[in-house]
């Protein structure tokens, strides 16, 4: 769940700061390569379960590269990865511009989750879909999209991402 006040948004953040590891900004490029060699395994990966997990790896890779690549800070929360990008506001304008409208073409995509306006909001939704593939059993999962959509979308996200200067 994201914060819905600047307020809120500066207490989460601050709480997140513990668990920021400094690196060396140099280091984005690998995190950008595991992102795409991640997202190239789960297309070729047959259980979806594990496809599902590894794009969305993929994804909070590249989201850990824009941190490494602005702010010399990676983690290993996924959630604290979405609030420093959030708070920090390291997505530019054009780049949300461009996946709301890659969004606004989508259907329905993940569980009963309609594609949301924010790219935050859709990095939420993508993450609960991974939860739900990876730690609920198929009959509990209530995912209707196949997963070679999902891998698509976050394949779209991670080109989207990669060009932020």
């Amino acid at each position: 769940m994201l914060p819905k006040t600047k307020e809120v948004l500066e207490k989460v953040y601050k709480k997140c700061e513990k668990k920021f590891v400094k690196i060396d900004n140099s280091l984005f490029r690998e995190y950008q390569e595991l992102a795409y060699e991640d997202v190239d395994s789960a297309k070729k990966e047959e259980n979806p379960r594990w496809a599902v997990t590894k794009a969305y790896q993929a994804l909070f890779l590249m989201c850990n590269s824009i941190l490494v690549k602005k702010l010399g800070f990676y983690s290993k929360d996924h959630n604290c990865v979405i609030i420093a990008l959030l708070s920090n506001k390291l997505i530019p304008e054009k780049t949300l511009t461009q996946i709301h409208q890659m969004l606004k073409k989508k259907d329905k995509l993940f569980a009963e989750l309609l594609p949301k306006n924010s790219f935050y909001e859709e990095l939420s939704n993508i993450r609960i879909t991974r939860n739900n593939y990876l730690y609920l059993p198929k009959t509990l999962r209530k995912v209707k999209i196949p997963s070679e959509k999902i891998i698509e979308e976050i394949r779209q996200l991670l080109q989207l991402l990669g060009e932020i200067e």
